[in-house]
């Protein structure tokens, strides 16, 4: 990483020199994606489920929308912040789940899945909330922001088992190649990781058994050729933790490897982005990885991270930041990589730093719209259609609380409650600087917080005026998205579309 101070002007720097910090990465064939190529048959699952959904779903949960909105527009007091956070979701979680806590019909627009695995969705990314909540309270039992007592260990537990019975109504069902599923597996594990405690040591050794039966689908399964290889190595790492039995696939972790270019940065498979995933994806998962077995490659996960944190930090300001890439609904995840540094004793960043950028953004987001119906908005705000991607379904968005469960699990252990918060750098200075493994400049304008992030590549040539801005659905899309229950919107990644410069103003995106 190349840092320049305020009163230099940038460097100019030839094709030739971009093109020799490239790391060629060797492509695999992309495996055929069932969802994403539906025939006749699948369309009839589609509508069958889609009328399951109607029938299941439950009023929009708004009880305490505009209180918490209010409370992030106001409040400075983290720990406070993430305490009615996390009953906020649970209290809602609790009135959308159904078949013992298995799925949860969440309202919202549906992915390209059923409208089932959009229900799965519903609680695999909730449960590590719940989860991770055990660590911060000590206690078994939530009181709800209504009053109401939920105990956190019976629906945890109540939820593994149904899930996983191939008897039970709530049953996760078996897997297949690419199935969203394998995704959503990973969080299933780390829940129940994070829950061993409370959850999987209480369970008798039959029920032990047939948890672990689920989980062991993902072993035989292909995946797409990217930051997907985490999500079993996440099922298996747990699996050894939980009952003793290595499947660990070390070739998925090597190619997870290749694909490292540098600066902390990964890139999302041979032919992916750069982009918001690095934080909410690869370093979240490797940060899961190394708290579930510190001895598996530490100084790659920490060094990575350490790394990746030194540039990042400069990403955050008072009232947003650059975003670029895909899952804006999952904008309130874009401080994972701080606190999983602050988490692993990093020099990269202060306690009081990571502090602040995750309350603040937190504040930010949330205090303008981010929450609804007891969920992150699918958007960066307030919904909006035309951010959400068609694999993004009703809860997809919850992997937003991502922060929150690193927040919640070590917050009491780093003393992150008490610790008194830093400036962000942005608050310190001017800066101009480039992080050349991934061609990109890094410009902070003190006087106006304003933070710019330009590639310095185009990821395509063939794009015009009209091509690069955000597209709305049709109205027949819409039509036959609503009839269907699968998603029928336009694709609205801008590096795809030739956007090469982001600032956190945002702009782009109104």
């Amino acid at each position: 990483m190349t840092t320049k101070t305020p009163e230099k002007q940038p460097s100019t720097s030839s094709s030739e020199h971009i093109e020799s910090h490239i790391k060629h990465i060797v492509a695999t064939e992309r495996p055929k994606v069932p969802y994403e190529h539906p025939d006749a048959k699948m369309y009839w699952h589609l509508f069958k489920q889609r009328l399951i959904r109607l029938k299941m779903k439950k009023p929009a949960y708004d009880k305490h929308d505009q209180q918490l909105q209010a409370l992030f527009k106001q409040q400075t007091d983290l720990k406070l912040l993430c305490d009615n956070l996390t009953k906020y979701v649970t209290e809602a979680f609790c009135h959308y789940s159904v078949w013992d806590h298995s799925h949860a019909y969440y309202p919202g627009r549906p992915s390209q899945q059923s409208a089932r695995t959009d229900a799965v969705e519903g609680v695999s990314r909730v449960l590590p909330v719940l989860a991770a909540w055990l660590h911060f309270s000590h206690e078994s039992q939530m009181s709800g922001l209504d009053g109401q007592r939920i105990d956190v260990v019976k629906v945890l537990s109540q939820a593994f088992l149904a899930g996983t019975d191939p008897k039970h109504p709530g049953y996760w069902g078996v897997l297949h190649d690419c199935d969203q599923r394998v995704c959503e597996s990973a969080d299933l594990a780390l829940a129940l990781w994070l829950s061993k405690e409370w959850v999987w040591q209480h369970y008798s050794e039959v029920e032990q058994q047939q948890v672990s039966r689920w989980f062991k689908q993902v072993n035989s399964l292909i995946t797409v050729d990217n930051n997907w290889h985490l999500f079993p190595l996440t099922v298996q790492f747990v699996l050894k933790a939980l009952t003793g039995e290595d499947c660990i696939d070390h070739d998925k972790y090597q190619r997870i490897k290749v694909f490292f270019v540098g600066d902390g940065w990964f890139r999302d498979g041979a032919k992916g982005n750069y982009d918001y995933y690095n934080a909410w994806g690869f370093h979240y998962s490797l940060y899961w990885l190394d708290q579930i077995d510190p001895n598996f490659d530490p100084e790659f996960i920490h060094q990575s991270l350490s790394d990746f944190v030194e540039g990042y930090r400069y990403f955050f300001t008072p009232q947003g930041l650059p975003f670029f890439g895909r899952s804006a609904c999952y904008r309130l995840a874009a401080v994972v990589p701080l606190l999983a540094a602050v988490d692993q004793h990093s020099s990269a960043i202060s306690k009081g730093e990571a502090k602040r950028a995750f309350r603040l953004n937190l504040n930010y987001f949330i205090g303008n719209g981010a929450m609804q119906y007891g969920a992150p908005t699918q958007g960066l705000f307030h919904d909006d259609g035309r951010l959400v991607d068609n694999y993004s379904g009703p809860a997809s968005s919850f992997w937003s609380m991502r922060g929150l469960i690193i927040a919640l699990y070590m917050g009491n252990r780093c003393q992150l409650w008490q610790a008194e918060e830093s400036p962000l750098m942005i608050e310190q200075q001017s800066y101009d600087f480039d992080i050349e493994a991934i061609q990109a400049n890094v410009k902070g304008i003190a006087e106006t917080q304003e933070i710019v992030v330009t590639f310095k590549q185009e990821y395509t040539e063939q794009q015009d005026p009209l091509s690069r801005r955000l597209e709305s659905q049709s109205y027949t899309d819409k039509a036959l998205e609503m009839l269907l229950g699968r998603a029928e919107r336009p694709k609205n990644n801008l590096l795809r579309k030739g956007i090469t410069s982001y600032s956190s103003k945002m702009s782009h995106f109104f």
